[in-house]
């Protein structure tokens, strides 16, 4: 029997959403299934209608959780200006056997959290060892659910917070210190996390001379201020999906960046690590579709949501 079409807002799909050391552990699973040919994702395609904005087409299938679902997400950075919010969408899960949409849900909750969750999955992995110090760089939305994720993995991790607007970095959640410039923040800096808005004509200001010995640089606004000498000085380069990654390659991202060794899932589970790692992850369908089926599941087993007529 098919069950109900249902409706969750941001608040029904946060409200339901579960620890972040699950999010993580539901990331990397994906990602492991990504890497072992287990799911069926194309490149996610996507119209530009304003200068550096854009709305993609994310679709998947999960083979071992017959999981199969669509996200029509955008993203808008002048949407700052007009005071709401800069990623917006829906996404709908149907079920597979039939092809019968099952539910439709506000994606915004799911994008923040399950981009902070497939971070985690590297912090996880590769950040050095005993890693005491992290630095956020843009602290909008997305710098707020990474603060999170890394107060869940080291609660006594001192996090330094930049943004080009002072009060936003002021107001992210868990920082200890405000720092006045990149530099200042990623000085010292075991772990590094890029959120700045993705552009077309990226301006890198993320060098190997600010950087320590030992980093994990996380750059989740593709090229946009990480240089590709940054890049290049990195031992370990990964990138959540490689033919997502020459698709962007070929609409003008990463012109000048050396071709990621492998996929995040292929490597995190090999034994081994390195003095310096970047992680390039570009948000796949697939972690937003296995965090749809979470919250569905979830949402159905607390009476959630509004039913839709077919």
């Amino acid at each position: 029997m098919t069950a109900d079409l249902i409706y969750l807002t941001r608040d029904d799909v946060r409200s339901v959403m579960p620890d972040w050391h699950t999010q993580i552990d539901v990331a990397e699973q994906t990602y492991v299934d990504l890497a072992d040919g287990g799911i069926e994702m194309p490149p996610k395609p996507g119209i530009h209608p304003r200068p550096d904005a854009f709305i993609h087409a994310m679709p998947a299938w999960i083979k071992r959780s017959d999981v199969a679902a669509i996200k029509w997400v955008s993203g808008y950075p002048t949407n700052k200006a007009l005071g709401i919010p800069y990623i917006n969408g829906l996404l709908i899960l149907n079920q597979a056997e039939t092809g019968i949409p099952v539910a439709v849900m506000d994606c915004v909750e799911i994008t923040a959290a399950r981009t902070a969750a497939a971070s985690g999955v590297c912090v996880r992995r590769w950040a050095p060892a005993g890693w005491k110090r992290a630095a956020i760089l843009g602290c909008g939305e997305q710098g707020n659910y990474h603060a999170d994720m890394l107060r869940a993995l080291n609660p006594d991790a001192v996090i330094v917070a930049y943004d080009p607007d002072p009060r936003r970095a002021e107001a992210l959640r868990g920082r200890n210190e405000v720092a006045a410039s990149v530099e200042a923040a990623i000085a010292d800096a075991d772990v590094i996390i890029s959120a700045a808005p993705i552009v077309k004509q990226p301006r890198p200001v993320i060098t190997p001379d600010l950087l320590k010995q030992q980093h994990l640089l996380l750059p989740i606004d593709f090229d946009a201020v990480v240089s590709k000498a940054a890049v290049d000085s990195a031992e370990i380069f990964l990138t959540d999906h490689l033919d997502q990654f020459a698709h962007y390659r070929s609409i003008g991202h990463f012109q000048e960046w050396r071709e990621p060794q492998a996929s995040v899932g292929a490597r995190v589970r090999e034994p081994g690590g390195a003095d310096r790692v970047v992680c390039c992850n570009l948000g796949v369908g697939a972690l937003d579709g296995a965090f749809a089926a979470m919250v569905d599941a979830a949402a159905r087993t607390q009476g959630m949501g509004i039913t839709l007529p077919r």
